[in-house]
């Protein structure tokens, strides 16, 4: 026990109770919100998604009464991803594919891409990734020329395994795969050339990676599944801007304990979920919201709550969601009140809504 204890030391401890994030919509039906709370997706019931902006909503996007809905947008602003998943409540197969539309930032007019799960916006908004996991392939696809590649990903077919993807620039992929004896690992693929390279392998099996990526660097996370007796690891790489040269991940992090990570990329730092005890069993575990300081590599332990299982980032928001309520690690956590600033006349988020 005493490497542990040791382990504590270099980690400083600033826990506090984190606030409730606060808005007038119900946790229920919410789907997503801007930082300023002006635009609004939530669901109205199964199978309508709805905008609420300037005390008026409007549905926009209907499908089949059972169907639920994720919406995802990115750093940039431009766009907006919504996963509509089929027979949420009757169906649980874990090969089922979402349909995936895209929809200009604040507007209401959508447009299918496809189908799949894990979809990502990357270079501007003007790119889509996403996984059929029936075809075992990622796509990508440009939004303006709609352009579209295809990458097949190994023969074995594993039901909980869902890839990691990033786009470097409009050439360069990076993705996570596993093998049939159960390494990961990551690989980056050009799309002119159809070629592709392992970036990193992991040494054993039955750990995971998780990739994220900021303006200048990209990172990858390598985490033990449940009841795997192994380490975990955060690493990263700076990115040179017109280059595709992805060599020298240098160690941020390391640790004999096994983390859940759930890595979310900021442009200072990386939060992770981190376990502080040296249980052996997932109910046993300790698990609070984590920072690691990209200049200092120290890492601060953000939250006290014990059971942190999942890290959400919505529009620059860090969100941990806990017994139905969400608790803020960054960005406002009150936007329940009825005070709406002005906006410019030239803004950009003056309404497009088709009401």
């Amino acid at each position: 026990m005493a490497w542990i204890s040791l382990f504590l030391l270099m980690v400083s401890v600033r826990a506090a109770d984190l606030p409730m994030f606060l808005t007038k919509h119900s946790n229920d039906t919410l789907r997503f919100i801007t930082m300023d709370g002006r635009y609004a997706y939530v669901q109205k019931k199964p199978g309508v998604l709805g905008l609420v902006s300037s005390f008026r909503s409007v549905d926009f996007l209907t499908d089949s009464g059972q169907s639920d809905f994720l919406v995802k947008g990115s750093r940039f602003e431009e766009r907006l991803l919504i996963e509509s998943i089929p027979n949420v409540h009757t169906e649980y197969n874990l090969l089922k594919n979402h349909k995936i539309h895209v929809v200009d930032w604040g507007n209401t007019v959508t447009k299918e891409v496809g189908t799949g799960k894990a979809s990502r916006l990357h270079l501007e908004d003007e790119w889509v990734t996403y996984f059929n996991p029936l075809e075992r392939s990622i796509f990508i696809q440009n939004l303006e020329t709609q352009k579209k590649y295809a990458i097949k990903l190994g023969a074995k077919s594993n039901p909980f395994f869902v890839p990691e993807v990033e786009m470097i620039n409009q050439n360069t992929v990076v993705y996570t795969d596993t093998n049939e004896a159960g390494f990961s690992a990551i690989i980056s693929y050009n799309l002119l050339e159809g070629k592709s390279s392992v970036l990193y392998k992991s040494p054993g099996s039955g750990t995971k990676i998780e990739l994220c990526q900021h303006k200048t660097y990209l990172a990858m996370g390598e985490f033990p599944h449940d009841g795997v007796s192994r380490g975990s690891k955060i690493m990263h790489v700076t990115l040179s801007k017109g280059s595709s040269n992805l060599a020298g991940f240098e160690a941020l992090y390391s640790s004999n304990l096994g983390d859940l990570g759930n890595l979310i990329c900021r442009e200072t730092g990386i939060y992770f979920i981190k376990n502080l005890t040296n249980a052996k069993t997932a109910v046993s575990k300790k698990m609070e919201v984590s920072w690691i300081d990209l200049r200092t590599r120290k890492v601060e332990v953000r939250s006290a709550m014990d059971s942190v299982s999942q890290l959400v980032e919505m529009n620059g928001r860090v969100l941990v969601p806990l017994r139905g309520d969400f608790y803020v690690v960054e960005g406002k956590f009150n936007i329940g009140t009825d005070i709406l600033k002005s906006l410019p006349v030239d803004s950009k988020e003056e309404l497009p809504l088709d009401l």
